[in-house]
């Protein structure tokens, strides 16, 4: 167990530090915070999620961000308790921090993130989960460039219960940090979240032994509502 524990203590550690050098942030989907794949075993899925997020700019303008992601995950379990993952998929937004309303089109994102279980009893489990995810946009509004860079990152704590063999449902804290840039020719404006810490309930129902399907729901610190399917070989 020491050994799982300072494994994933090692690649959270690598995320946070990642991330602290990262311009932008914007919500994204949890998923389950439990590690559920089995040692040595694969998960491929993918996510649709629909998101919406107020922020601020260093002038003091306010805005709110909305967009769309549209990702493929892979998850490894390192053990029965410790998944790692990746994502890549495609992100686009629209905004008004300058003023005119900017659609981003869809862009590339990819990013990677992993979870540990902490605490099992009977039909309830508990984890930390720690993601990182990297996109960037742009579009044309009366002749001008825009830009935008970014980057979630995501801390939960939370937990699920068994309710019966075939669907479990989840919950819990996220702490999201949001921070970034947005730039035009000859000018850049940095962005904050308003409120980073939020709460995300979900759910995961086994259609087969392999296949899975869930839905999830961010409030508070966003408003994110995510579709999700997986399966494992």
């Amino acid at each position: 167990m020491k050994k799982e524990l300072y494994r994933v203590s090692f690649v959270l550690a690598l995320i946070v530090v990642f991330v602290s050098v990262s311009p932008v942030a914007i919500a994204g989907t949890v998923g389950s915070p439990i590690a559920t794949v089995e040692q040595g075993s694969f998960q491929v899925g993918a996510e649709i999620d629909f998101f919406k997020r107020d922020t601020e700019n260093e002038l003091g303008d306010k805005s709110e961000v909305e967009g769309t992601k549209m990702l493929v995950k892979g998850t490894y379990g390192v053990s029965d308790k410790i998944d790692v993952f990746g994502k890549i998929g495609m992100v686009s937004c629209e905004f008004d921090l300058y003023g005119p309303r900017v659609e981003t089109d869809m862009d590339i994102a990819f990013g990677f993130g992993g979870k540990v279980n902490v605490y099992e009893k009977g039909q309830i489990k508990a984890s930390i989960l720690a993601q990182v995810l990297f996109w960037s946009g742009e579009d044309t509004v009366a002749g001008t460039d825009y830009e935008v860079e970014a980057t979630e990152f995501d801390l939960a704590i939370g937990g699920s219960y068994e309710i019966s063999e075939a669907f479990d449902c989840y919950g819990g804290l996220v702490y999201a940090k949001a921070s970034g840039e947005v730039t035009r020719p000859g000018y850049a404006l940095d962005v904050d979240e308003e409120d980073p810490i939020g709460i995300f309930i979900g759910g995961e129902y086994d259609i087969t032994p392999q296949a899975k399907a869930g839905l999830e729901l961010r409030l508070i610190s966003a408003t994110s509502f995510s579709f999700m399917a997986n399966f494992t070989f």
